[in-house]
């Protein structure tokens, strides 16, 4: 037991000599709107520095053992926040009631900590100050010791990095990066791999070029195309002949296409692959086969072939460099002999087709002995023997029942069932290793030995491929738990402690282990030994630890950076990326989903901005527009015409004919259309060189069915989703009495959807977002939601006859007849930046415009053709050799300084438009 001997207090109102304090509480960075720290009944600014908050202890050098040295934490709670806030060692000596003091604290003064000789690397607060103090944005101190010279050495985390002072608290060396000793229990000690399983399957339905590009935008190193094959022998990616689960089969072809086989000896009827020939596969769509996940990409993509699969892996490295591998396997080969289809042969064709036969990036895998043997000759006979190949085991517990398929290797037990001359098959060394003579009861545990591993290596094997379960032994609970709290107990097992020797033993016999399958659901996960739920990530961690080569996994987005953290050659926090960025605050940049993955899919769907969170963006941009009963919709502009079948659905009576920003234009309005109405409406794609082949699919979502697809999406995927929001020529909707800005707002308060981090609003004109700033935000308790000025052309090059377009805010237009007064009273400061006589964006691009630009914005949004200047070409040129040549313009190596005018005053700056396509890019 501890008894308390003492206690002395010393008050939370207690400050030290030192420059003001808690004059920024880090929410807005904006030169002009910076707010003070305010919590717990206290507001800053602060006279002084506080004294509170101490992280560690120790004995002050050179006194009695009654005077400590206090360590100050990083500040005011993180590191946005603590700009001014400085990092000390206070020395105190604690009058211990207790011990006949009185409870009180002598301060006796403090240690400043500091970098005059400017040995850090980075920038810090105070970069260019002389003294160059150090404050709680700088590092977040959390211990220290003092050693035998004096010399002071504190731990920290935001690195995390060691810091080494002098007595006086200055810095002699260089922050001391925490190492991590990479030292992997892998066959070589090689980096594990990421097998994409299916691809990213938990996102996409398996096996589609979708699901392949997620797994390769996510880390995956290798991706796992199962192969069957059609009836005129095309090698397709199904993880079964059986098409029923998978595909809509159903939908496109009759019962009569039906058919009962045997598959591995268990009578089965359904549409099998084989029975349909490539040009009917190709009529199929990919449906997600589990029902707990997410269905809304069911009848989107098709069934890639093998080639495809391919080519995809060779266009991705082709567009960035990134070298994947694949990881073919051969589906029930015995069943497709028997089917007069042999999966082998047009294997080793397509490789040889395709040109990829670089043994580095291929594995090929099977359930099954003979196939592999046989490959193994057929790919030495073509000069291929070196592509690795990998023996696959189903379950080889004690208890695995003989007769499940998955226990077995249906090829042993069909050849002794036909009476097959097994050694001329197997050979005699395989016939030796197995634990018991292979029989009609052969299971995967008589052939897992050491020995037996020995002799698939040596006769044609570099790696087994385990169910993760051989490995790492369970036992099951008597009660489900529910590990997530989510109400639904799902966990049905709990890890037991015992570790197999399966990977000792197969690398003792120079094997590669890749055990699968990872899964993030926690139907798929299990208890640790100590009871508590096992994450995604401890168990990828605890196959690494054990030595795991690789890993197949549902959830690439999950497994790399778990791989990524543990063969770092430093420890990192969130705080030290091992890049360095120029923006803002150093922060990691953000993905914006412009309309969605609009280069995919029809822009401003669903299903849109649904990929484009699958494929990584940080936020996703519904456009807005309203409907004639005050809704707000997701299109790019209020004419319906290019980006949804209104036509076809609407007569031509419902056009009209309006002035938009000062262009005559006659269409189908949105703010014509009632929600009904538009809910009637599907998109197209409004780009005739993009894919065409999901118009008309997809419905026109309103901004709370945007908002609630991010909260859910956000779950799924395990990161806060962010919404960017613009409210689309703000004037126009305005003159037809249907404002924008507070529908935006209210739905934001409806939906729960009110954290600043994750909301951008923006808009090309600047009215209604100083309105937003100055009283519809306020209004609804939103004040410091973060707005973005948008800028079009600054080079005047885009304006129409009315006055309006591309190089012009609008609202000037609009307001150009108000008084002196009147225009005061909307822009305020912002006034004398304003040429109402010739507006345009050009007259906003300069330091003292955007610094006053800040006192309502967080950011701007300008072209990126503003920033990196460009200049036309007179002849188009072909940069991909398509024989297209859509090349226009030439980088000159100027950069206008927008970026460094916003970033001086606070602002983030976020361009647009950045498109794959050729006609997009330049010199």
């Amino acid at each position: 037991m501890v008894t308390l001997r003492g206690f002395a207090s010393l008050s939370a109102d207690t400050f030290a000599d030192g420059p003001p304090s808690g004059t920024d509480n880090g929410r807005i960075d904006a030169a002009n709107r910076i707010q003070p720290i305010s919590a717990n009944g206290r507001t800053g600014p602060f006279n002084g520095q506080p004294v509170q908050g101490f992280s560690a202890v120790q004995f002050a050098p050179d006194t009695d053992a009654r005077t400590f040295w206090f360590l100050s934490d990083n500040g005011f709670g993180g590191e946005s926040n603590s700009t001014d806030y400085l990092l000390r060692i206070y020395q105190a000596r604690p009058n211990f009631q207790g011990q006949g003091g009185d409870g009180s604290v002598d301060l006796q003064g403090f240690v400043q900590l500091s970098d005059p000789d400017n040995l850090i690397p980075f920038d810090i607060q105070n970069e260019e100050s002389a003294e160059r103090l150090l404050t709680g944005a700088d590092f977040d101190i959390e211990s220290f010791v003092i050693d035998n010279n004096g010399d002071i050495w504190v731990g920290e985390e935001f690195g995390p990095y060691l810091l080494h002072f002098n007595s006086e608290g200055e810095l002699l060396e260089a922050p001391i990066a925490t190492p991590n000793p990479v030292d992997l229990n892998t066959l070589n000690g090689q980096d594990p791999l990421v097998i994409g399983h299916r691809g990213a399957s938990g996102d996409f339905p398996e096996h589609t070029l979708a699901a392949y590009r997620a797994a390769i935008a996510a880390g995956a190193d290798f991706i796992e195309p199962d192969l069957v094959t059609t009836s005129d022998g095309v090698l397709i990616a199904r993880h079964e002949p059986l098409l029923d689960d998978t595909t809509n089969v159903a939908e496109v072809f009759g019962p009569e296409r039906m058919a009962t086989k045997l598959l591995d000896g268990v009578e089965i009827t359904g549409y099998f692959a084989e029975d349909f020939t490539l040009e009917e596969i190709k009529q199929l769509r990919a449906v997600q086969s589990r029902d707990f996940r997410d269905p809304a990409f069911d009848g989107l993509f098709e069934i890639p072939t093998f080639e495809e699969v391919i080519e995809l892996v060779q266009a991705v490295e082709a567009e960035t460099g990134v070298q994947v591998g694949i990881y073919p396997e051969t589906k029930h080969p015995t069943f497709f002999d028997q089917q007069g289809l042999s999966l082998e042969e047009p294997l080793i064709e397509t490789l040889q087709r395709t040109g990829f036969t670089d043994p580095n990036r291929i594995f090929i895998q099977s359930f099954e002995f003979q196939n592999l043997i046989e490959l193994q000759d057929q790919l030495d006979a073509e000069g291929l023997g070196d592509i690795p190949l990998v023996q696959l085991y189903g379950n080889t517990l004690p208890d695995a029942p003989v007769d499940n398929g998955f226990s077995a290797p249906y090829d042993i037990r069909f050849n002794v069932e036909q009476g097959n001359d097994l050694e001329a098959i197997y050979g005699a060394d395989f016939l030796a290793a197995v634990e018991n003579p292979l029989s009609s009861t052969t299971v995967y545990s008589d052939l897992d030995s050491a020995e037996f591993l020995q002799v698939i290596s040596e006769q044609y094997a570099e790696g087994a491929g385990p169910w993760k379960n051989n490995i790492l032994i369970r036992e099951a609970l008597e009660t489900p738990v529910d590990g997530n709290g989510d109400g639904v107990a799902e966990i049905t097992t709990r890890l037991t402690g015992e570790v197999t020797s399966f990977i000792d033993d197969a690398h003792g016999a120079d094997l590669q282990v890749h055990p699968y399958t990872l899964r993030d659901e926690e139907r798929f996960l299990t208890l640790n030994p100590d009871g508590t739920p096992q994450t995604p990530e401890q168990e990828f961690q605890q196959l690494v630890d054990i030595g795991a080569d690789g890993f197949f996994t549902d959830f690439p987005r999950t497994g790399d950076p778990v791989v990524d953290r543990l063969t770092s050659g430093e420890v990192r926090s969130p705080n030290n990326p091992d890049f360095d960025f120029n923006t803002l605050n150093g922060q990691t940049p953000l993905v914006i989903g412009h309309r969605g993955a609009s280069g995919d899919f029809p822009e401003h769907t669903l299903e849109a901005y649904r990929l484009a969170i699958y494929q990584g963006a940080d936020f996703v941009e519904p456009d807005l527009v309203i409907t004639s009963d005050g809704v707000l919709i997701a299109r790019h502009e209020p004419m319906l015409d290019d980006t949804t079948n209104v036509a076809e659905v609407f007569g031509a009576e419902r056009m009209s004919t309006k002035m938009l920003d000062g262009e005559e234009i006659t269409a189908y309005f949105a703010e014509d259309f009632t929600l009904a109405e538009i809910k009637q409406l599907r998109a197209v794609q409004s780009r005739p060189y993009r894919n065409q082949e999901f118009n008309n699919e997809f419905e026109i979502p309103t901004f709370e069915e945007v908002i609630e697809l991010v909260q859910e999406v956000s779950a799924a995927v395990g990161r806060d989703i962010g919404i960017y929001p613009e409210t689309k020529h703000p004037t126009f909707f305005d003159q037809q009495g249907l404002s924008l800005e507070e529908p935006l707002v209210q739905t934001l308060v409806d939906t729960g959807f009110t954290d600043r981090d994750r909301i951008f609003i923006q808009s090309f004109e600047i009215q209604n977002l100083l309105d937003l700033r100055n009283e519809i935000l306020p209004e609804a308790g939103l004040d410091d939601l973060q707005l973005v000025q948008l800028f079009g052309d600054t080079e005047g090059a885009f304006i129409n006859e009315g006055g309006g377009g591309f190089s012009v805010p609008y609202d000037l237009v609009a307001n150009a007849d108000l008084s002196e007064a009147e225009k005061g009273a909307i822009y305020g400061d912002l006034l004398p930046f304003l040429d109402f006589e010739n507006p345009g964006y050009n007259s906003l691009a300069n330091a003292e415009a955007i610094t006053e630009i800040s006192s309502y914005a967080d950011g701007i949004g300008p072209w990126k053709n503003n920033i990196l200047l460009r200049e036309p070409l007179a002849t188009p040129v072909d940069g991909n050799g398509d024989g297209v040549a859509e090349i226009t313009t030439r980088l000159t190596g100027g950069v206008f300084p927008l970026i460094d005018f916003a970033h001086d005053a606070g602002l983030q700056v976020h361009p647009y438009t950045l498109r794959d396509e050729e006609r997009f890019l330049t010199l």
